[in-house]
């Protein structure tokens, strides 16, 4: 019996042009019967797209015979292909097919377009009903698949490919005009008709609709008497302004706000409104529940410099309350920075400072704790703290704890960590608390979130298929495990987070951004980031975190000035010192991770706690149910491994605050609401002060004189380092050849349970001067692990590590 063909998708191009998609080939002679429903509009211009129309953009076309394999050559040009390039898929075992010359694609056109193609028998392909596939460089660099590909498919786990069918070759897309343009937003409902039977599917946005870019000021402007509102809602047919002074009073009558050439909803009202409340209601048309648009829903506006709670309403702000006199604070270099990952409410839970219990909620508790000559972080010695999320999260109760990683508005300071939000408290608090980390030479880094929105979702009642990613049916991606995905692609999104970044630099001092998930903003939406943040702030700190649920780009990050979290490192290192892997990667990890993650040292942030998972110590105690409550002896002697490893690896170290005092959440592993055990144990200061010592000597020899070997701007030459390494034991010498000073340091570790020897071949290690062991710095050394050493070798004592120096 003969398959029917249906309807597979239809998007809008233009405003009044579309495309339309089959589920197989169209082969009749004849064109399809389309029209729109309720109205029975005819289409006009209905034309066949030519196959390679298809081959372009998604990756194959079918004619004359031959399946065409095509990818343009502008997405290999920043590639080394040298190696060549090849189709690999489900039909020829994947990476089977790397090097295999019957699957090597050569330089074409497609459509005058410069291309890589490959041509192969039809017949040879045709079993593959639905087959799956990816273009990969000889060097096995698997190309990730565009965004604006129809034909992707995603497997079950996040891993994005092309989908290729031999019945859908090419000759299945039409393009059609409309008699006149039809309203964005209204759903309409294309039908066709084969064979009798009547079929019909949504006429969704498409990629027209994900390019669509407002230039104006957006937010509420103060200007002089006048305050003009300015929202983007690219398909509403109707939106409303409800302003008022009083925040327990009656919300007012809606203003109409009239849509503009730009594409943005505007009213001008009478008078300068600063600390005025807001909100929006928009109404758009539509067939289904795709776009999720609700009259009755009241939206904060998400340019709103400030909110009184995750559900608003918006605040007006003058944009002179957020003039600030410059501290005249500059952030270290990149390559001196030591970064503490640290939460508001975490260090000032149970800080040994005098403040009031709601003091301790917030940005005025943690700046009191600061301002204390005690504070924790001063004392530990790093110049550089990246706070867990500051900005407005969906916590409703305001003494409920949270991480913060649910995002609800990118302007506004978080109204829970301040006293009275409706006064505007939280944007003075937070300026005088990057202010005073500032006093204490300390970067301030913040963790943003940019990849996916809190609830409620206010965006989607903006403009839900604009704003995220969605699925075929209409449901949201959720690469990012929190329910749904931002779309970081379009114009508007990058101009969000473009605006909203700039705005914590310039109104409050931040210095610098770690992106949560920063797969899911893309390597392009990144780069587009870095050139504008630096034009406003140059020495702005940029870290991604480069993975997500759908992949991992820190490869393609190299090619930008962004550091990533190495997540490489962290598992490596707790493999490595709970004798779980060898010392062959170590002199890579110890080395900056160069050259496939790191371009330049500062480009890899090397850390092996953060605040997901597990503490490092409930990681690698050798305790029961992963709880480092109570380490023993050894767990306490591979920390101080670690911390050392750390701290002589090239790269940006970043500690987890509590690192130093043993801190451990007692084996629980996802502790996103446990303020509990998140919150830092200072009593554990003193309960372990040899190891809260030893950490703080580390961190104070890495940014001291001796730390300028470890703290290189570049990659020095392959003489640099001189290593030696066998089964778990390893050393390496720095400044090997003297080419960066007169100085040249020595630091080896054995995390065995054996004495164990090492060589370094034509040197005289009686010439080095030990600096530290595993317990202790200082010179003379005081009683501790013993390294013997005659000429060339070096015995290494059990679960030890040694730093020596040799002078000239």
């Amino acid at each position: 019996m003969k398959e029917l063909v249906h309807l597979n998708w239809a998007a809008w191009t233009s405003m009044d042009t579309a495309v339309v998609s089959f589920t197989r080939d169209w082969t009749s002679r004849k064109l399809p019967q389309l029209w729109f429903g309720e109205d029975q509009l005819k289409l006009e211009g209905l034309k066949r797209l030519d196959p390679e129309h298809f081959g372009i953009h998604g990756g194959y076309y079918g004619k004359g015979g031959k399946i065409h394999f095509v990818l343009p050559r502008e997405l290999t040009k920043e590639l080394d292909i040298k190696g060549g390039l090849f189709v690999a898929g489900s039909f020829n075992g994947w990476e089977e097919a790397i090097g295999d010359s019957n699957w090597k694609m050569s330089n074409g056109t497609v459509r005058g377009k410069p291309c890589h193609v490959l041509s192969v028998p039809q017949a040879s392909l045709d079993q593959e009903e639905a087959a799956t596939f990816k273009f990969v460089t000889g060097k096995k660099h698997w190309l990730e698949v565009p965004e604006d590909t129809a034909n992707a498919h995603v497997d079950g786990f996040g891993i994005k490919n092309y989908l290729f069918s031999s019945h859908r070759s090419g000759r299945h897309l039409f393009r059609f005009e409309t008699p006149l343009p039809l309203n964005q937003s209204e759903g309409r409902l294309l039908y066709f008709k084969v064979d009798g039977v009547v079929d019909s599917i949504r006429l969704s946005p498409g990629v027209f609709l994900k390019s669509l870019e407002a230039k104006g000021p957006l937010g509420a402007i103060v200007n002089d008497n006048t305050t003009s509102f300015r929202i983007f809602a690219p398909r509403a047919i109707k939106v409303n302004l409800f302003l008022f002074q009083d925040l327990d009073g009656p919300e007012g009558d809606p203003i109409p706000l009239k849509l503009t050439d730009d594409l943005v909803w505007e009213a001008h009202v009478e008078g300068n409104l600063h600390g005025w409340f807001y909100h929006y209601t928009v109404e758009a048309k539509e067939t289904d529940e795709v776009g999720f648009f609700d009259p009755e829903f009241r939206i904060p506006d998400p340019y709103a410099k400030a909110v009184c709670g995750p559900m608003g309403p918006g605040i007006v702000v003058d944009d002179s309350f957020f003039e600030r006199e410059d501290d005249g604070f500059k952030a270290a270099h990149w390559h001196d920075l030591v970064i503490a990952e640290a939460h508001v409410r975490d260090l000032t839970a149970t800080a040994p400072v005098e403040m009031s219990d709601e003091e301790r909620l917030g940005f005025r508790g943690l700046k009191k704790w600061i301002d204390d000559k005690s504070f924790y972080l001063s004392e530990l010695g790093v110049n550089a703290v990246e706070l867990q999320p500051v900005h407005e999260f969906d916590t409703l109760d305001k003494e409920q704890y949270a991480w913060g990683y649910m995002p609800v508005n990118y302007f506004a300071p978080a109204s829970q960590y301040c006293k009275d939000a409706s006064s505007l408290d939280q944007i003075g608090e937070f300026r005088e608390l990057v202010k005073s980390f500032h006093g204490k030479g300390m970067a301030v880094i913040l963790d943003v979130v940019y990849n996916h929105f809190g609830e409620p979702n206010f965006l989607q009642y903006l403009d839900r298929e604009y704003y995220f990613l969605l699925t075929e049916d209409g449901h949201y991606e959720n690469y990012s495990g929190c329910g749904n995905t931002l779309d970081a692609n379009t114009p508007m999104v990058r101009r969000l987070m473009r605006d909203s970044l700039i705005h914590w630099m310039e109104a409050f001092g931040v210095d610098g951004f770690r992106f949560d998930l920063g797969e899911l903003l893309g390597k392009e939406t990144l780069a587009w980031l870095e050139t504008e943040l630096k034009a406003v702030k140059p020495e702005v700190i940029l870290i991604a975190e480069p993975w997500s649920f759908r992949g991992h780009i820190a490869g393609e990050l190299r090619e930008t000035g962004f550091a990533s979290w190495n997540d490489g490192y962290r598992e490596y290192m707790r493999e490595y010192l709970t004798l779980h892997a060898n010392a062959d990667r170590l002199g890579y990890f110890m080395q900056g991770s160069s050259p496939d993650w790191s371009r330049f040292p500062a480009q890899t942030v090397n850390y092996v706690e953060s605040h997901d998972d597990r503490c490092w110590i409930d990681k690698i105690t050798e305790n029961g149910g992963h709880d480092g409550h109570r380490p023993t002896a050894n767990d306490r002697r591979r920390t101080h491994l670690m911390i050392g490893m750390q701290m002589m690896s090239l790269g940006i170290p970043m500690l987890s605050s509590g690192m130093d005092m043993l801190k451990s959440k007692g084996g629980t592993n996802n502790t996103y609401l446990r303020g509990d055990l998140n919150a830092i144990p200072y009593t554990r200061m003193t309960e372990y002060s040899g190891t809260v010592d030893y950490f703080r000597k580390w961190i104070a020899f890495r940014m001291g004189p001796l730390g300028r070997y470890l703290r290189l701007d570049e990659f020095p030459g392959s003489d640099y380092f001189m290593t030696s390494q066998h089964e778990h034991l390893f050393g390496m010498i720095y400044n090997a050849l003297r080419t960066h000073g007169r100085e040249r340091l020595l630091y080896v570790v054995n995390p065995g349970y054996e004495f164990e020897e090492l060589r370094f071949p034509e040197q005289d290690l009686d010439r080095f001067e030990q600096l530290a062991d595993s317990e202790r710095w200082g010179d003379p050394m005081l009683a501790g692990p013993h390294f013997e050493r005659a000429g060339e070798r070096i015995v290494i004592p059990p679960l030890s590590c040694g730093l020596f120096i040799e002078r000239l």
